[in-house]
């Protein structure tokens, strides 16, 4: 999140991934890092916060995330 967050200081856009067991986490990072409205992507379970993941799994988690990722990354918004 922090990475994300400084990449976006620097200029480029940024989206990190966030397990959703972290969401509070990442959304009290965000907001010490003076963005609040940061918006972050999230992975839920099956998917293990530990991202320990088989090659099965990061596919199948790439194939869900992509579109939200190319939206975020392309829009105005950010």
């Amino acid at each position: 999140m922090r990475d994300s967050v400084e990449l976006e200081w620097a200029g480029v856009p940024s989206v990190a991934i966030v397990h959703a067991s972290m969401e509070g986490t990442a959304r009290a990072m965000a907001r010490v890092s003076g963005m609040p409205d940061y918006r972050f992507a999230t992975v839920g379970y099956p998917h293990i916060p530990l991202a320990v993941w088989t090659e099965a799994e990061i596919a199948e988690i790439a194939h869900e995330l992509a579109p939200l990722l190319i939206e975020r990354l392309t829009s105005a918004e950010g």
